[in-house]
């Protein structure tokens, strides 16, 4: 719960639909009509410029929510901060994020050309219909757009990241979005260099996908999986320190009962051991040596279904030194 699983789960698609965004770069016109060619060059924006928005609005929405509720404790202030509320950011980026998307398809798509080097070389990229004029605007606002969340979510990630782990990976999430502000800031120039260079342009951006979504997953995943094993050792721990406590308990009351049933074995022994000749016999000698302890010899032997002796002035048996 603490780990509010709606914002992991968002990130896990994000990660996801950016992922995809690297089938579509390896389409050309060698098995695919040109048509087609072009929709797989405006798919690439579309899943990875999406699961971009959802993967880090959900990471700022979640880290929002830990930031308002602990700065109204450290106010003494009571708040609810439900994850309604905390949606709002998420819905605005997706939303803006998808809107341009959809301007940037209808006004100005990026569409498959293939460039002739000489009569036996040429090579296919994927490039605005319009390299100029008004129609570029939708492009600079999905970048800025995106740089603007990248930016919103380091600024939310830098305030919490004192916060517990079990309730913000903050701390972790400062240093995965560090780490892919450098990506963006080494892959976007080099990508630019190399846009007419299919293999190596193919190779820059399948890097930066995977740097982005292996950085984020592990630094949110990884310490959240070490603190549940860390949380299940110590429960496990405290389990058998208390029955080993409970265990110690239990034998030091065995031991007093046993100490109070070594007189009824006494005389349960005796009935078991000896023969009816001299039954009374050592009956009348144990009944006296149980009476010089202190016990109830009558109650004593009517449990263990004994005949009380009459006599209770019988002599102990005596050894050849005279000592009972």
């Amino acid at each position: 719960r603490a780990s509010q699983p709606i914002f992991l789960g968002l990130i896990c698609l994000g990660s996801f639909l950016m992922a995809a965004g690297i089938y579509p770069l390896n389409i050309d016109d060698e098995n695919t009509s040109d048509r087609g060619c072009s929709i797989a060059c405006m798919a690439t924006p579309w899943f990875i410029g999406c699961g971009f928005s959802v993967s880090f609005s959900s990471l700022l929405a979640k880290t929002i929510r830990i930031n308002r509720l602990f700065g109204a404790a450290t106010k003494f202030a009571r708040i609810t901060v439900t994850v309604k509320d905390v949606m709002k950011p998420f819905v605005a980026f997706t939303s803006v994020n998808v809107v341009l998307l959809l301007i940037w398809t209808l006004v100005n798509p990026l569409v498959f050309v293939r460039h002739e080097i000489s009569i036996t070389s040429s090579f296919g990229i994927c490039e605005p219909k319009y390299k100029s004029g008004v129609r570029l605007i939708p492009i600079v606002l999905f970048g800025v757009l995106n740089c603007c969340t990248l930016v919103v979510a380091n600024i939310q990630a830098y305030r919490a990241r004192r916060i517990s782990d079990e309730y913000s990976e903050s701390k972790f999430v400062f240093i995965s979005l560090v780490s892919i502000l450098q990506a963006v800031v080494l892959g976007a120039p080099v990508a630019f260099i190399t846009v007419e260079h299919p293999r190596i342009f193919t190779c820059v951006v399948s890097s930066f996908v995977f740097i982005i979504t292996t950085t984020l997953l592990l630094l949110i995943f990884v310490p959240k999986i070490l603190l549940l094993r860390k949380k299940i050792k110590e429960k496990k721990a405290q389990e058998e320190k208390r029955t080993a406590t409970t265990g110690d308990g239990a034998g030091a009351a065995a031991t007093t009962r046993s100490k109070d049933s070594n007189a009824m074995g006494y005389a349960v022994g005796f009935r078991a051991n000896f023969s009816s000749e001299d039954k009374d016999k050592k009956l009348e000698h144990l009944a006296a040596l149980l009476r010089e302890q202190g016990i109830d010899v009558v109650s004593l032997f009517s449990d263990v279904g004994l005949d009380v002796p009459n006599s209770d002035s019988t002599p102990l048996p005596t050894d050849s030194d005279g000592k009972s």
